[in-house]
């Protein structure tokens, strides 16, 4: 009985599917020949092809039948250069050394840093440096926070018994204002949860009270806006960017949604037509 049935024959006993170290010799044609243990047996290579002369390689046995899978580790693609010669030089990598050729116009140099390929075995060259990237942090939620701004698609006033005309929202006793963004600002969120709203108010004009709230429109409307959620906006915060209620931050996140300003006194700000921030949201949460 040869070797290669010795083998086959005791991996087998072990059950059906197995995995072993072996030291990869050469390959003749597409089997791999390797040293597993006292043995040397040829078997075909399906993982990584061709491995390097002298590399742990894995090989896993599947109803008695072996195959070469791939090196038992994964191979670092840098080392650094700690002989030289021609046409290979030695590359040490995570503290094994191995003889590689190198790429046609690069000198090896003992103490470079280079880049190998290991599909091919062959050192690319000298690298300027490597990236340490920071690892994130361990929160184990795997949510991030995320701060976006969405412009509104268009502003206007409505004012009773005359209908929609110009684009500057207005507060008064006669004239509703609205911003609207389409699906703006759910594209914008996405899968995020919005913990905190704001909106650009370009203030022009502010006479008596005013409030601000929310509405079901995606776009202007044929007949008046529906503003519902309504809360006082107070002079001193009517301009610039301000905070609004912790609940119109979801409810503009579902898309098709917008904010209005009500129930004034002779309030005016600019539209988008003359300010391209106006209406504009700032939403900050987390995705």
């Amino acid at each position: 009985m040869t070797n290669a049935e010795t083998v086959a024959r005791k991996m087998a006993q072990r059950g059906t599917v197995n995995t072993q170290t072996a030291v990869f010799v050469r390959m003749e044609g597409r089997f791999a020949v390797v040293n597993i243990g006292a043995s040397t047996v040829a078997m075909p290579c399906v993982g990584f092809y061709p491995p390097v002369v002298g590399m742990a390689v894995r090989v896993d046995w599947v109803n008695g039948s072996p195959a070469v899978t791939g090196p038992v580790t994964p191979l670092n693609p840098l080392g650094v250069i700690s002989g030289t010669g021609a046409p290979k030089a030695t590359a040490m990598v995570d503290g094994v050394e191995y003889l590689l050729f190198y790429r046609d116009g690069y000198t090896p140099v003992v103490g470079d840093t280079v880049e190998i390929n290991w599909a091919t075995g062959v050192i690319q060259g000298k690298v300027t440096g490597t990236e340490t990237p920071e690892p994130p942090s361990e929160s184990g939620g795997g949510t991030v926070p995320f701060t976006v701004t969405v412009r509104a698609a268009n502003s206007g006033r409505y004012q009773s018994g005359s209908g929609w005309w110009g684009k500057a929202p207005w507060a008064s006793a006669s004239n509703d204002g609205i911003w609207v963004y389409g699906n703006r600002v759910r594209d914008a969120v996405g899968s995020g949860t919005v913990t905190r709203a704001e909106i650009y108010l370009p203030l022009q004009q502010q006479v008596g009270v005013a409030s601000i709230g929310v509405h079901p429109h995606a776009s202007i409307p044929g007949g008046a806006p529906t503003i519902t959620s309504k809360n006082d906006l107070p002079q001193g915060r009517r301009s610039g960017w301000q905070l609004l209620p912790a609940a119109f931050g979801p409810y503009l996140a579902a898309g098709g949604r917008g904010v209005g300003v009500a129930d004034g006194g002779y309030n005016i700000w600019r539209g988008v037509d003359s300010d391209s921030l106006s209406g504009a949201l700032r939403l900050s949460g987390t995705r």
